[in-house]
This record gives C-alpha cells, structure tokens and sequence, in this order.
C-alpha cells in the first residue's frame, strides 16, 4: 500500500515538473480576417496577415512581460487593426499593393485585456481603442518595419497601462 502511494505521489510530482509553465502574457487575434486593414496588399487581403499577427503578438509579448512584476500574468486579445497609410489603387494598377502613408490615415488597434497579479487576483481590465494621431512626426523615419508605427502604438499603451498604476 505504501508503495503505490508514494509511486502515485511521484508520478504527480513528475507531471507538475514537466508541466509547461503558464505564459506570462498571452496575445490572441480574434477573427484578423475581418480587421479593418491587415495585409499587405489590396489585391490579396489575406497576404502578410499571418506573419503580422505572429511580429505583433511576440512583439507585444516580449514587451509587455519585461514590465510584468514576477508571477504576473497578462491576456490581450486584439479585436481589430487598421495599419498606417492605406492602398490607393485608383493612383495607378501597378501601384496598387502600394501602401501609402500619410498623417490623413493613422494607426488604430482595438484591444482587451486583463492583468493578474501573482496571487490570481484581477488587478486591470478593460477594452482601450488605441490611436496615435501625430504617429508621422515622430520617430525614425528610415525605419523599414511595415509595422513600426503599430509596434510604437503597442509601446506606449504597454508604458501607459504597466506604468506605477499597477500599484507593485
């Protein structure tokens, strides 16, 4: 009897110790086929869709868990895009997969999110609609990144909502 007690015990023991450990910050897409503007082309919608929803999340992750105290956890889900700049395909047919960007079309990225302290305790909530209308006057301008006017907006609502309000 005791044998299988402690065998039962270690085995327990084992699958906590080979569980994976939960993630500090969660990013999930809901329904990206249907963001305002998420692609990289006009033509094909649903081109660079994936590879923006897999940069953005493990940006955000990445970001958001070196601001996170220890034990905290972090669950965003992203319910609508609409990158900088749009396609104008009535300029020319071979410059419709062109994003133009101008300050008239600025980054917006809808969101939920909760944060849990170390103790499984909600401590921040809500719905936020993130908009950066002077998003054109600042930063580096030879930056390359298709989304780098996205990446700041995410930035600052990182520094913002994980700023001294988490009351750590």
């Amino acid at each position: 009897m005791k044998t299988s007690t402690l065998v039962t015990v270690l085995a327990l023991f084992a699958g906590v110790l080979s569980a994976e450990p939960v993630a500090a910050v969660t990013v999930d897409f809901v329904d990206a086929d249907h963001f305002t503007d998420f692609s990289d082309s006009y033509a094909f919608p649903e081109r660079g869709r994936k590879y923006y929803t897999k940069q953005l999340s493990e940006y955000l992750s990445d970001r958001a868990a070196k601001k996170l105290p220890k034990g905290w956890r972090l669950q965003v889900v992203v319910t609508d895009v609409d990158m900088a700049g749009e396609f104008e395909p009535w300029r020319s047919s071979s410059a419709q997969d062109v994003r133009i960007v101008k300050d008239l079309y600025p980054p917006r990225i809808d969101l939920s999110f909760r944060i849990w302290n170390a103790a499984g305790n909600v401590v921040a909530e809500g719905d936020r609609k993130l908009r950066d209308m002077g998003f054109m006057y600042s930063g580096r301008t030879l930056d390359s990144d298709p989304l780098k006017y996205e990446k700041r907006l995410l930035d600052r609502w990182v520094a913002r909502e994980m700023g001294s309000g988490l009351g750590v």
